[in-house]
């Protein structure tokens, strides 16, 4: 913290911050003043204002006046009223109060009946008002839970298929003998890159029409499909993230110029590693149409057949997919664990 910011009061620190963040995010034109005064129409008298913004809409004056409260405790409804009365007597067309201790859930009620904004004021690295952040999320684990592999003789053709190895293993041929890959790479083209694939419940692929596999000393020709069994698991956390802006205590968005999540490890989610994350078990392979459809900022409320009719909602503010990837070539096999289930 520099010198001149030691010498000044830390609530008169907070409404030169934000008004700040209102000079910058204001379009052009607008004139945001600090530490305003307006004669109220109906006291006569100055009435002290911590941040005025005037614009012009379609040629119309417009006035918003922001309130800044610096307390350890959350905004009650005195305070809003009080507020109230201030933006009627200067005719504000905008009222915002922003807080960096939250409303009472009575404030928030009262200030959505009287079109004033309620603003929280966020800062994951500030020292005076540093508080941390987490969002909720729903993570989307799309899993390949078993496949097999059939193979079809090709009419007129000689047939054979070795027994030597892993069936993914088999190494696959096309007509003129271009190498194609081991048949776990077929799949790994097809899944990839296949999004219906992803749907849960079974599903059968053709991977190769006509294919050559060495079967010793016999080349057999054959058509290879695979089964897939395919399942989707719903975990639902909460994720930290780093920012500096507002929080809206009326319907819960946050307004932010930057904001970046921590990491997210789906594999130890999984493993029931991580603090605070959930299985949502009852919603498991329900269409969740509904949640993939909305943007990712925006609050989703989706229930999946209201969970087999015992309305289990799920709310998340970030919507996730981990889909595991199969390898595609053979120089991807290295390390791999995928393995076949019967």
């Amino acid at each position: 913290m520099d010198k001149e910011n030691t010498t000044i009061p830390k609530w008169k620190r907070f409404e030169k911050l934000i008004h700040d963040i209102h000079a910058q995010w204001a379009p052009e034109g607008a004139i945001v003043k600090l530490d305003d005064e307006i004669v109220g129409c109906q006291s006569g008298v100055q009435r002290q204002i911590d941040i005025s913004i005037r614009v012009k809409v379609a040629q119309y004056d417009v006035l918003i006046v922001v309130e800044c409260k610096d307390k350890s405790r959350p905004i009650d409804v005195e305070e809003l009223g009080s507020f109230s009365k201030l933006l009627e007597d200067v005719r504000a067309n905008k009222g915002v109060l922003i807080s960096t201790s939250g409303f009472t859930p009575a404030a928030v009620t009262m200030a959505r009946a009287l079109a004033i904004d309620t603003r929280t004021y966020i800062d994951t690295e500030s020292v005076d008002w540093g508080t941390e952040v987490t969002i909720p999320v729903l993570l989307i684990r799309v899993k390949l839970d078993s496949w097999a592999a059939s193979f079809s003789s090709i009419p007129g053709q000689p047939w054979a298929v070795p027994t030597n190895v892993p069936f993914p293993l088999i190494e696959t041929y096309s007509p003129d003998g271009t190498p194609l890959g081991p048949i776990i790479t077929l799949l790994g083209r097809k899944w990839n890159h296949d999004e219906t694939l992803h749907e849960p419940g079974e599903h059968t692929v053709t991977l190769e029409e006509h294919v050559l596999v060495n079967a010793g000393n016999i080349q057999g020709h054959t058509k290879i499909s695979a089964k897939l069994r395919v399942e989707r698991y719903f975990y639902l956390g909460p994720l930290g993230v780093r920012l500096a802006g507002f929080r809206d205590e009326q319907n819960g968005s946050l307004s932010t110029k930057e904001l970046t999540t921590d990491f997210i490890e789906p594999a130890s989610i999984e493993r029931g590693e991580v603090p605070g994350w959930r299985e949502l078990s009852e919603i498991r392979n329900y269409a969740v149409s509904d949640i993939e459809s909305l943007p990712s900022s925006e609050t989703a409320t989706v229930t999946s057949e209201e969970a087999e009719n015992r309305g289990i909602p799920v709310k998340a503010m970030l919507v996730m997919n981990y889909i595991d990837a199969l390898p595609e070539q053979a120089d991807d096999l290295e390390g791999s664990t995928i393995a076949p289930k019967f």
